[in-house]
């Protein structure tokens, strides 16, 4: 269609009505245009100042404040038009309906019938990890309408889509109704339907003001989803392969842009602008960043924290006091997995426990450094010093894989079969340098090394020496076994 913008753009965030008023939408029998709604002032109520006693100024004390009784909440009311289900149905567009989810749609029963019980759990999903949405007024539980389209044109007939709704091409929100257009690939139907109720929720939340890459990245997060053979739904999952999570394509543009030099820092995720998500390309990246964050053993409950600070200013200074004492540790391992993304990246045993290293002189004996095969890059525990010379010697045998049968190797690698360029099983080796000059954000680690059985080098700058066994990020936890690498300084 003509004029409209590129995948996934035009997700708005628009604040909910007016809590004060209420909805006086009545039934039209007649297919009508919807009007755009009254502009929307916040979510909350205020709460008045409680006067305050003053003691005569003869006791000498300092006036007390009485007590104030904390004001109730709510989220506002429910202003979704009604619709009338007989004609809609009579034009094509049924209605299939659960606690959390009104779904209208032209699609097949069939296809339609699973997803409002599925936008259920979704929902006890979302409410789990940010708290629950405030109470209606009138005691209500939350639901949401959806639109599901195949034929745009259907639905403009039928006056389910408003006048003032600007164009998308995949899916928009606007406070608990959402629109999507149907997609050829179940999974990427589910997904998007997902990411629109994330935002809608998200929406609810109290006087919610985060930037604009966490809502998209947070709404990415939820609906890159699984559902299990028993019918559990995992949210958060990494894709593990193209055809399990058909038409999402978030991996493939983000490994596109690093490779073409337009990776993207955490700061310059951060400082990303509305208008740039009018490009598939920052959808992609703010999910990563999230997946990234709310997957790390080491981040993640700090992360899920951050969804607690959404209200007024507080989250770029939740930021700070979250993530700024880490933020050199945080920034190299982000550089480590936007390179490194793939499908099925093993986020758990791809996380590194930094560790600085001690410096080794001449006349000390080899420093041994034991390095688990079903690890990421881990820390030999030494210090090399620019411009001096070293030797690493391995020794070990490992296995990397159970199936069809287990594939044992050896320190030098095993030359039928490579990855990034390196014989599988290879003992690699790379050096964070611990201090940077100022302003200089390279990221050492990137540079690796092949050891293999034995090697001599010399550091070209001061850091701590990592290393790792050779292999795919996605098939680190079938590895089994260690490495012994001996280290010893020789200029």
């Amino acid at each position: 269609m003509a004029g409209l913008v590129l995948s996934m753009a035009g997700c708005t965030h628009e604040a909910p009505p007016d809590p004060s008023k209420q909805s006086r939408t009545s039934i039209a029998h007649k297919p009508q245009p919807r009007k755009p709604p009254a502009p929307a002032p916040s979510t909350t109520d205020s709460v008045a100042n409680a006067p305050v006693e003053h003691r005569p100024a003869e006791e000498n004390h300092p006036a007390v404040a009485a007590p104030i009784t904390p004001q109730p909440v709510y989220r506002p009311d429910d202003q979704r038009p009604p619709h009338d289900d007989q004609r809609l149905a009579a034009l094509g567009i049924r209605k299939h309906e659960s606690q959390r989810l009104r779904l209208y749609t032209d699609i097949p029963d069939a296809d339609a019938r699973p997803l409002p019980e599925l936008i259920d759990r979704a929902f006890d999903a979302l409410t789990a990890y940010f708290g629950p949405l405030p109470p209606a007024r009138d005691g209500s539980e939350f639901q949401m309408t959806g639109y599901l389209l195949r034929s745009e044109a259907l639905f403009r007939e039928a006056g389910l889509i408003p006048e003032d709704l600007p164009l998308f091409q995949h899916g928009r929100h606007r406070r608990n109704e959402f629109w999507i257009r149907d997609q050829e690939y179940d999974y990427y139907r589910r997904h998007l339907l997902i990411h629109e109720v994330t935002h809608c929720v998200m929406t609810y939340l109290p006087d919610r003001r985060a930037p604009v890459w966490y809502f998209e990245g947070m709404a990415e997060l939820f609906g890159t989803h699984r559902l299990e053979a028993d019918g559990t739904f995992a949210w958060g999952v990494m894709p593990d392969s193209p055809e399990h999570f058909a038409g999402l394509g978030r991996i493939t543009l983000v490994r596109e842009d690093y490779g073409e030099g337009r990776g993207r820092s955490i700061p310059q995720i951060l400082r990303m602008r509305p208008e740039e998500f009018l490009q598939p390309s920052p959808y992609a990246w703010s999910w990563a960043l999230c997946h990234f964050l709310a997957r790390h053993p080491r981040y993640r409950e700090r992360f899920q924290e951050l969804g607690q600070h959404l209200t007024g200013d507080q989250f770029e200074g939740a930021w700070r006091q979250l993530f700024g004492a880490d933020a050199r540790d945080l920034g190299t391992e982000w550089a480590l997995f936007a390179l490194n993304l793939q499908y099925g990246y093993d986020m758990e045993r791809s996380a590194i426990e930094f560790r600085t290293g001690t410096p080794l002189a001449k006349d000390d004996p080899p420093r041994e450094a034991a390095v688990r095969a079903d690890r990421g890059w881990q820390s030999a525990g030494v210090l090399v010093e620019a411009g001096g010379a070293y030797h690493l010697e391995a020794r070990g045998r490992f296995t990397l894989a159970d199936v069809p049968k287990p594939w044992e190797s050896e320190p030098q690698g095993v030359s039928i079969r490579y990855f990034d360029g390196f014989p599988l099983g290879q003992l690699l080796a790379c050096i964070r340098q611990e201090t940077l000059p100022q302003g200089d954000d390279r990221e050492t680690m990137l540079k690796v090394l092949p050891v293999g059985r034995a090697r001599r080098f010399v550091a070209p700058v001061t850091g701590t020496l990592y290393l790792r066994v050779n292999d795919s990020w996605s098939e680190l936890a079938d590895n089994r076994g260690e490495v012994q690498v001996l280290i010893w300084r020789g200029d």
